[in-house]
């Protein structure tokens, strides 16, 4: 009987808030869209004021909505509103913390990258080529900055997995680690050896070889993780706070 533990009682306000989630992920409301008014909400809900905000500053912290005073309440255009809170606020503070960033990051997108290896369409890889020749060309200082492009490979792959919610939780690790990414590019030697890795990657997915493409982007993230470390990490963490360009 000891290890028996405590029955969890989910709330009337964590069912509406998990309700408006799914209606907010299946597109009901776009991002930057006000959702109905609360009297409205209520009465669809057949709930009362008091559970409907309830679940509206669920869903404001964790970053779906944003409650706007006077205005209502909006479906948010990002998804990472609660990730720059806690970058302004801590807890990313300790280099395990940032560490701990890093790792994701690696678990993400080697699985990401080894489902669009099979679920990629054609027009997926025709755009990862494109990316990749301006990354070429931005080598010798044409086109647009080579940590930009850089950032939207590894989007479009993300994206190419057709996996939405795997897509979504990458968005805000990769604009924690944007910061990062721009310091180690100014590093020419860093950037031709990215290019090349990039390159294998590109390779592994044209030809739909999931065991390839793991490890070629294993491999290109460990890189990049050794020249992080070498810019020192605690001297990046202050720039952490403000949101990167991208």
């Amino acid at each position: 009987m000891s290890t028996l533990k405590p029955v969890s009682r989910v709330t009337l306000g964590e069912q509406v808030a998990a309700q408006l989630s799914d209606q907010i992920f299946q597109g009901m409301w776009k991002p930057g869209e006000k959702l109905p008014s609360e009297s409205e909400l209520c009465v669809a809900l057949n709930i009362g004021r008091s559970t409907l905000r309830e679940a509206l500053k669920s869903l404001a912290f964790v970053g779906k909505v944003q409650m706007r005073p006077g205005e209502g309440t909006y479906v948010v255009e990002r998804t990472n509103i609660l990730l720059e809170h806690v970058l302004t606020h801590g807890p990313l503070k300790t280099e395990k913390e940032l560490d701990d960033v890093g790792e994701a990051r690696l678990i993400l997108e080697t699985e990401t990258v080894a489902l669009a290896a099979r679920r990629a369409e054609s027009k997926d890889l025709v755009q990862l080529d494109a990316i990749l020749n301006e990354m070429k060309l931005s080598l010798n200082g044409e086109g647009p900055l080579f940590a930009e492009l850089d950032f939207e490979f590894h989007m479009v792959i993300a994206k190419s997995s057709k996996n939405q919610m795997l897509y979504e939780l990458l968005i805000p690790i990769r604009d924690v680690l944007q910061e990062w990414i721009r310091k180690a590019q100014t590093l020419p030697e860093h950037r031709q050896s990215s290019q090349r890795q990039h390159a294998k990657i590109l390779v592994a997915l044209h030809q739909r070889d999931p065991a390839k493409a793991r490890e070629a982007m294993r491999r290109h993230l460990q890189t990049c993780e050794k020249v992080f470390s070498s810019f020192g990490k605690r001297s990046l963490q202050p720039s952490l706070a403000q949101p990167a360009d991208t």
